[in-house]
């Protein structure tokens, strides 16, 4: 049986409740990724409105990150305990009600405070839809259910960089926010629709989901020392990504570009994204989700430099070298929740991702803030390069190291039944393609 199961293309071994499921999250997904990127590209509007500087106007960006860690230890604790499903909808509510209040902001700090609410419900979401999808498909493809999923996050960032120029020339930058609503709405087809995780119904049966708060058993013994290199792997990675990801707007913007040229550019970077977290999967599953990493990160070191050294005349050029960055350095992060995910059992597997993946995201809060301070002494375009660059490689060493795995070891019994994906650097490897 097993070996027939290995022969079939990969898409048919998925269920009709597991497809389902899967674009329930990934609409999720999608919705978030909407929700959350819309700072940034009104980031100098806000700026003009509320009489900001650069660096203070930022802090904007870093409000949802600060309180991500929250949202992720309660509404993770909460998916460790009654279920994912009713994780994931309490998340989409948090994130939808905090982005369409910030369309109301009336000053600096109400917008702050907005923002607090985003990232304590993207935060639950992240972690509930990404234990959902991973723990209902099959082994062999849980890195294609890892890239496909974070896919959704990227294909919300590209409908807002095609509704941008014509939005916020015609009725202003709070209409973004006010459109945050929508995802209210998928909520209610989640709600009768989609049955619980396979794999948390299961140990439910046998009494293994967390029988008190799931945060607190992660500050056990026998998991921090997992959870606190994983929150080191994440907040590495957001500082190689977010110095780009939230600034590239603004540095496009004092280079020349216009917001047509602005959408454009951002249009190809959120695309190289898309198509780099789908390939990310394939590639996780055909050669390892470690060996995709770093061969994946290394090729996206020298396309790094290029990238500000062209002027907005080279828009072609640029467009061409932003979208194989976000392609490589930002689409491998389509990973993510399957690396974080196979260091921890199903009963604090929720409130791990929540937490692990949110503390961590505090690097996207400092991300922006470094950049900026540092942009005043060296130039922006200078500035956003060093800081990818530098953390490119510490991420490499990261993975290539296997710093969790090894850190993780002691609780190699408990995780057992869920990772696949115990191969080290330096073992003969022969791939073979997942279908």
């Amino acid at each position: 049986m097993a070996t027939n199961a290995a022969r079939l293309p990969w898409y048919k071994e998925l269920s009709g409740a597991q497809i389902r499921g899967f674009w329930a999250a990934w609409m999720g997904y999608a919705l978030d990724g909407f929700d959350f990127v819309i700072i940034t590209y009104v980031l100098t509007n806000i700026e003009q409105e509320f009489h900001l500087d650069l660096v203070t106007a930022s802090t904007l960006i870093s409000a949802a990150f600060i309180s991500r860690w929250i949202g992720g230890a309660v509404v993770g604790s909460i998916a460790d305990r009654i279920g994912r499903k009713q994780a994931m909808i309490a998340g989409i509510w948090l994130y939808a009600l905090g982005t369409f209040l910030c369309g109301f902001a009336w000053n600096y700090w109400s917008l702050f405070a907005f923002r607090l609410i985003v990232g304590l419900g993207m935060a639950g979401e992240y972690s509930a839809s990404a234990t959902y999808v991973l723990e209902s498909w099959p082994k062999r493809i849980r890195n294609k259910a890892s890239g496909f999923l974070l896919s959704g996050y990227t294909v919300g960032s590209i409908v807002v960089s095609l509704i941008y120029p014509f939005i916020v020339t015609h009725g202003g930058w709070r209409w973004l926010f006010y459109l945050g609503i929508i995802p209210v709405f998928v909520t209610l087809y989640m709600r009768t629709n989609l049955p619980e995780s396979a794999e948390w119904d299961k140990a439910k049966e046998r009494g293994n989901t967390a029988k008190g708060i799931s945060f607190f058993q992660l500050l056990s013994g026998q998991w921090l020392p997992v959870l606190l290199t994983i929150i080191f792997f994440i907040f590495s990675a957001f500082m190689m990504n977010w110095p780009i990801q939230s600034l590239l707007p603004t540095y496009l913007k004092t280079t020349g570009f216009d917001p047509v040229g602005v959408g454009q550019i951002m249009f190809l970077a959120n695309f190289g994204y898309l198509l780099g977290t789908l390939w990310a999967g394939f590639l996780g599953d055909w050669v390892g989700t470690r060996r995709a990493y770093i061969y994946t990160l290394l090729v996206s070191l020298v396309l790094i430099i290029p990238i500000f050294w062209l002027g907005h005349s080279a828009i072609l050029l640029l467009g061409a070298l932003v979208f194989l960055l976000e392609f490589t350095s930002i689409g491998i992060s389509g990973l993510h929740p399957k690396y974080m995910s196979e260091h921890f059992s199903t009963e604090v597997r929720g409130a791990a991702l929540g937490v692990g993946y949110n503390l961590g995201a505090l690097g996207g809060a400092v991300a922006p803030i470094l950049g900026t301070a540092l942009a005043s002494q060296i130039g922006l375009g200078n500035a956003l390069a060093a800081l990818t660059f530098f953390w490119t490689l510490v991420v490499i060493a990261i993975v290539a190291s296997n710093l969790p795995g090894r850190v993780s070891r002691r609780a190699t019994a408990a995780i057992a039944e869920f990772s696949d994906d115990t191969e080290q650097i330096d073992e003969t490897h022969n791939p073979q393609p997942a279908g």
